[in-house]
């Protein structure tokens, strides 16, 4: 009789004798790219169980904190925020992080009290003079927001975002020349639909025709995908209606978010019809639909600014 194992047994035995396969090793935290929960996950495990000095205590809290807010929790980023500050306060970056949060939940003030940090702890930080110069913007202050962006055009002048910025605040001030002279030198330095549009409306405030290089500096002549219809809504070859049409019929992903800008520019295109109540109307949607980072949230709060003071 052959005393060897076959059949069902031999395989049952061969199963039992090989290697269990190795087991994957737990993410990091901080090593988890394009995954915020896995990344969360990762980071409160390391949090709770890891037992960690108070220094990379800290780092655990803050990068937990960038993930919450890049899920847009920035209740919770702002309590890891609190808690790394607390157990080192000189963790690099976490006052401009924090202040990009505070700025997201309207707390204007306390953001600039971080930029202000953020600042001390290196002056030259053009992102922090632009995140501040922002903030004062929403207060209403421009002196000291154009203070800001004219060190962000010191510190970075080949880049577009001092003079978009500074253009902005020109624009909201009034100074409708000054800002379209900033839009054409960030416009040359970085075009696109969106600051030829900006352009177009400082020329056409300062009673300057623009309609004949919109197009041109808009790269579009208003036919095709979005914001193109914006271009010919100021070239007189569609309708307000028309653009509020065609920003609900995009795919819902980007629904809010187009008719934040319809909302937006249709509102200035009445304002220079001298519409003035269709624009606030259309310029408060603006202010509650378009997200709080937008430049398009930032100018209906400008704008309705303007509107409550002029007579």
């Amino acid at each position: 009789m052959n005393r060897s194992l076959r059949g069902p047994a031999a395989v049952a035995l061969a199963l039992l004798c090989m290697p269990l396969p190795a087991a994957e090793p737990e993410p990091q935290c901080g090593a988890v790219t394009n995954n915020p929960e896995l990344a969360i996950k990762a980071c409160t495990r390391m949090i709770e169980f890891a037992g960690l000095e108070k220094s990379e205590l800290a780092k655990a809290y803050y990068t937990r904190a960038l993930e919450w807010a890049s899920q847009g929790n920035h209740d919770r980023a702002l309590a890891d925020f609190d808690l790394a500050a607390d157990l080192d306060p000189r963790l690099p970056s976490i006052y401009y992080n924090r202040a990009l949060s505070r700025s997201e939940k309207g707390d204007h003030d306390r953001a600039i009290v971080d930029y202000d940090a953020a600042l001390r702890a290196n002056p030259g930080d053009a992102k922090a003079h632009t995140g501040r110069a922002v903030e004062w913007t929403m207060k209403g202050d421009y002196k000291r927001a154009l203070a800001d962006y004219e060190d962000v055009i010191r510190l970075d002048p080949r880049g577009m975002a001092g003079y978009f910025g500074r253009g902005r605040v020109r624009f909201y001030a009034g100074d409708f020349m000054a800002a379209a002279s900033d839009f054409i030198r960030s416009h040359q330095l970085d075009g696109s639909v969106y600051s030829a549009l900006w352009l177009f409306l400082a020329r056409k405030r300062a009673d300057i025709p623009g309609e004949k290089t919109l197009a041109q500096e808009a790269g579009t002549s208003g036919a095709g995908d979005w914001p193109a219809p914006l271009v010919a809504l100021y070239l007189a070859r569609t309708t307000p209606d028309a653009i509020q049409k065609a920003a609900t019929d995009l795919r819902p992903a980007r629904q809010r978010e187009q008719r934040c800008e319809a909302n937006f520019y249709v509102a200035h295109w009445h304002l220079l019809q001298g519409a003035r109540e269709p624009a606030s109307r259309l310029l408060a949607e603006a202010r509650t639909l378009c997200p709080t980072a937008s430049i398009e949230h930032e100018g209906a709060v400008a704008e309705l600014r303007r509107l409550q003071l002029k007579p």
